[in-house]
């Protein structure tokens, strides 16, 4: 069934289209508008089941209740708890406040200029929350040049200060640190860092700094099981100089801890392993994984919680050419059955 008009509605009730608006907009009483007008034109456009354009509101002073989260590229495979945990926690947060999500994937072709036209022409956004990575500080920048408020939300430490209401971020390297700095490892033995492609964050280097001269890299072909599972079987068939190994997502050491199983080593005895993410899923949990908690939840939820404060102040604060960074949000130890580690203060 084809959406049902202004004008519509304006013929159900025998009124103009621009005595709709006004009606529907909230203008009836400081207009003088009759009852039996305002109760004729509200029951035609419940029969019709009238849902106003964003355009026609915004054109008519109506104030949007639509929030942009302008995520990074997503990964081959898009259904991770990364993406889960960031897009349900924006979604049920905008919820309990009223508002509502529109999620925007930055697209892996055209300039960043062109899409964020094409999303300001499209929708009428009270404000963003804005992943931040290389290209989508480009994006960012323009949104906040047209006075959209923007809040940034860094998965790391930021690199760049941007134009904003507010910054929040997340620091991964303290639950890393917690737990490796533990880490029970042989003299002649290595810690081997598991990560999948492009990606390098910055919970690598806690590895690297903890153990100088015993770490070497080695890629998976995704961040997914299946792929750390492939790499971790190779590896471990054809190095024994890896002592632990540290995988930069749960995922990928869930897999590792599955080529263990088929392989016959024993897990922490024969090798330690430790992720990183502390996702909320079942297998996660099965398999006793030591890792760290990235609190993509709660830094989720303070972004967007920020850009609604500022939203609904009545005293809203100017854009600022650099947004106040907040403090940081910081990863926490999941210490389980994964690793031999060395008792807390020794």
């Amino acid at each position: 069934m084809a959406r049902s008009t202004r004008l519509d509605v304006a013929q159900r009730a025998g009124v103009a289209p621009s005595t709709v608006s006004n009606i529907l907009n909230g203008r009836a009483t400081a207009l003088r508008i009759a009852d039996a007008t305002v109760a004729r034109v509200e029951q035609a456009a419940k029969d019709l089941g009238y849902i106003p354009h964003a355009g026609a509101r915004a054109t008519a002073g109506a104030r949007s209740k639509a929030v942009g989260l302008v995520l990074g590229a997503l990964p081959p495979s898009p259904y991770v708890a990364v993406v889960h945990d960031v897009l349900v926690t924006a979604i049920t947060t905008a919820e309990a406040a009223g508002y509502v999500v529109v999620p925007i994937a930055q697209p892996e072709k055209g300039t960043s200029a062109r899409y964020v036209d094409r999303l300001l022409s499209d929708v009428d956004l009270a404000g963003v929350v804005v992943e931040h990575t290389p290209r989508n500080a480009e994006a960012g920048r323009r949104l906040a040049k047209f006075d959209i408020p923007v809040v940034w939300m860094s998965l790391e430490t930021p690199e760049e200060r941007l134009p904003g209401v507010a910054h929040v971020y997340a620091d991964e390297k303290p639950g890393v640190r917690a737990v490796l700095e533990r880490l029970t490892l042989a003299p002649d033995k290595h810690l081997a860092i598991m990560v999948g492609p492009t990606y390098r964050p910055e919970r690598l280097h806690v590895a690297e700094a903890l153990f100088p001269g015993r770490t070497f890299l080695v890629e998976a072909s995704s961040w997914l099981p299946d792929a750390g599972a492939e790499t971790a079987r190779a590896l471990l068939l054809d190095d024994p100089r890896v002592g632990a190994l540290f995988c930069a997502d749960d995922l990928l050491a869930l897999g590792a801890l599955r080529a263990c199983r088929e392989l016959g080593i024993s897990v922490p005895e024969d090798l330690s392993i430790v992720g990183f993410g502390g996702y909320d899923i079942a297998e996660h949990f099965a398999s006793g994984l030591t890792t760290a908690h990235w609190p993509l939840r709660a830094l989720t939820s303070s972004a967007f919680e920020a850009l609604f404060e500022h939203l609904e102040s009545e005293e809203p604060s100017a854009r600022l050419d650099v947004a106040p960074l907040t403090p940081a949000l910081e990863s926490t130890p999941i210490v389980r059955s994964t690793a031999t580690l060395r008792s807390a203060g020794q």
